[in-house]
């Protein structure tokens, strides 16, 4: 595609229209690309003769990108994703190291993606997958789409037109990729090009992109049971349950972030032509300039500095007999107590960001101001608090997302639910450990929790089955530690109707080879009979044994649209 993309188009609809620009505005501040924004509001506020004379203006400060990033501290370790039947090796094989979710690199870019939904409020993840079940996760920004939303869930979309720029016969042209299940008897997804008309309504072209239609029957995005759904995750920073889009959420902190820019921009003005004694002459002027300033409308100009040695010479007024004088005022702009004023706006911003004070750790020896925003760590689980309810819960969905595209693109039966995700805590100090697991023990001794309970408090985000699921393997010996990280325990794989394994459970080094077999017939790798062979040969598996293991992977195949 051509490096030159235009412009979007607007959005016609008023409330649509002013929903995208504010969400652009966000997003520029998120990207470092609003200084025209800044400057359009300098103007504003100074006018455009004192903004010129003012000079280049300060962008250093913005507290609104600090505050988003500080709070995304989720993904700062990458999760411990859970399933229901851990037990199932097609299950351990797509959360594992090597399966298609951790191997996209999902996780690396998760820790970006929450500092973009906390700042936009939204973010959209498409998910994609090739014929080989390698999944691709796309972010994209609530300013390039419309959706509509359900009726009785006005949260969920079940409409979304997204804005794509595409190469269309050597041109780049804005197009709608329209994805629509509000009928589930008849879902569809069209490509149409943009009319300019600021909605979805332009030419159908949906087989010259895609090479084919995807209405009704033919739509790909299906659930096992033939359910149509989006191929997206609609993110939210606090879910309200009333409303799709919390645009205007936190807009204190985005117009301060561009007010106190103002600020420090006229800060530096002050602080480098008015920090020092002003000068006034009567029956005088600069040397040199050569023009008459008693003329009206005439402007003259001279650089003058406290290291420069101003030339004067006498006026016509002087010549007549006038006096010559020469006199100062006290320096105009007390640079200090601006400094002050604008360290106290910025940190005004940080709470009204939802920042308790004590949370936000001082940075060298200075006022907390917006150059020095940075969370203490209690601060920062305080932050995991808030939005892990939130985020687990579209975590889940997007693993369940994901099993659904490789199931289509492979023919795998991989639970399409059941999912959960642990994020990894922030670091306790020695002495926080220590009294955490001593009131948990406290309480297990006093009976006033369960084994269970006491466990889901040390390691928090499981759920109840997996908490006893690990302590039942911890009882039994079929692991050595704690799961609190990646690990994975060594559990046998799962047997046919009534037919056993071996007399003991494969080890940890068989089942990962056991895996790595169903893997690569679900890759397309190995072809569906000879892994079933291998796995009946290598593990010395009756053939109904190895089928059972095998389940439908490989077994179908689906074409899918290439986007």
């Amino acid at each position: 595609m051509p490096q030159h993309i235009p412009t979007p188009p607007s959005i016609s609809n008023p409330e649509e229209g002013a929903r995208w620009e504010h969400t652009r505005l966000r997003r520029r501040l998120l990207e470092g690309t609003w200084h025209e924004d800044l400057r359009e509001r300098y103007r504003a506020h100074m006018g455009i003769t004192r903004s010129q004379a003012h000079g280049e203006l300060d962008q250093s400060s913005n507290p609104f990108r600090t505050i988003s990033r500080e709070l995304s501290v989720l993904y700062d370790a990458a999760p411990v994703v859970r399933h229901d039947d851990e037990a199932r090796a097609d299950v351990r094989a797509f959360l594992s190291p090597a399966g298609p979710v951790v191997s996209s690199s999902l996780w690396a870019q998760m820790s970006w993606f929450q500092s973009r939904v906390i700042g936009l409020r939204e973010m959209l993840l498409r998910v994609d997958v090739n014929q080989e079940g390698e999944l691709h996760y796309r972010p994209v920004p609530p300013d390039m789409v419309l959706c509509e939303s359900h009726q009785s869930y006005p949260d969920r979309p079940v409409k979304i037109c997204e804005l794509r720029a595409r190469s269309i016969g050597g041109a780049v042209a804005w197009t709608w990729d329209v994805y629509d299940i509000s009928d589930p008897q008849n879902p569809s997804y069209r490509v149409l090009l943009d009319d300019k008309s600021g909605e979805p309504n332009g030419a159908d072209i949906t087989e010259e992109i895609l090479g084919r239609t995807f209405v009704g029957e033919d739509y790909w995005y299906r659930r096992a049971d033939g359910t149509p759904v989006l191929p997206w995750v609609l993110y939210h920073a606090q879910k309200r349950g009333d409303r799709l889009w919390d645009t205007y959420e936190g807009i204190e902190v985005v117009e301060g972030t561009v007010n106190l820019a103002i600020a420090y921009s006229y800060l530096f003005h002050a602080l480098r032509d008015a920090s020092w004694a002003q000068r006034w002459l009567v029956n005088l002027r600069p040397a040199g300039l050569g023009v008459d300033t008693t003329s009206l409308g005439a402007r003259a100009e001279v650089t003058t500095d406290p290291a420069t040695v101003l030339l004067l010479e006498s006026t016509a007024d002087a010549a007549e007999g006038g006096q010559p004088m020469v006199g100062q005022w006290s320096s105009p702009s007390d640079v200090e107590g601006m400094e002050r004023a604008i360290s106290a706006m910025a940190n005004r911003l940080a709470q009204d960001a939802g920042i308790p004070p004590s949370d936000i750790q001082r940075m060298g020896g200075t006022a907390r101001s917006g150059y020095a925003i940075s969370l203490s760590n209690d601060g920062k689980r305080v932050a995991q608090r808030r939005y892990a309810p939130q985020f687990q819960d579209h975590d889940r969905n997007l693993l369940g997302l994901s099993a659904l595209m490789v199931n289509r693109a492979t023919g795998s039966a991989l639970p399409e639910d059941g999912y959960a995700v642990v994020y990894s805590q922030i670091p306790l100090s020695p002495s926080e450990i220590k009294e955490r697991r001593a009131n948990v023990l406290e309480l297990l001794e006093a009976k006033l929790i369960d084994r269970v309970s006491a466990y889901m408090e040390v390691h928090p985000g499981l759920t109840e089955a997996q908490a006893a699921a690990d302590l039942d393997a911890i009882d039994n010996g079929q692991r050595g530690e704690v799961r609190s990280g990646a690990s994975i325990p060594v559990l046998p794989l799962p047997t046919g109707a009534g037919e056993k394994l071996q007399d003991t459970a494969l080890n940890g080094a068989q089942v990962q080879a056991a895996q790595a077999i169903v893997s690569g017939v679900s890759a397309g790798q190995i072809p569906r009979a000879t892994g079933v062979e291998m796995l009946s040969s290598f593990f010395n598996l009756p053939p109904a044994v190895a089928e059972s293991i095998m389940g439908t992977v490989g077994g179908t195949f689906n074409p899918r649209p290439i986007a």
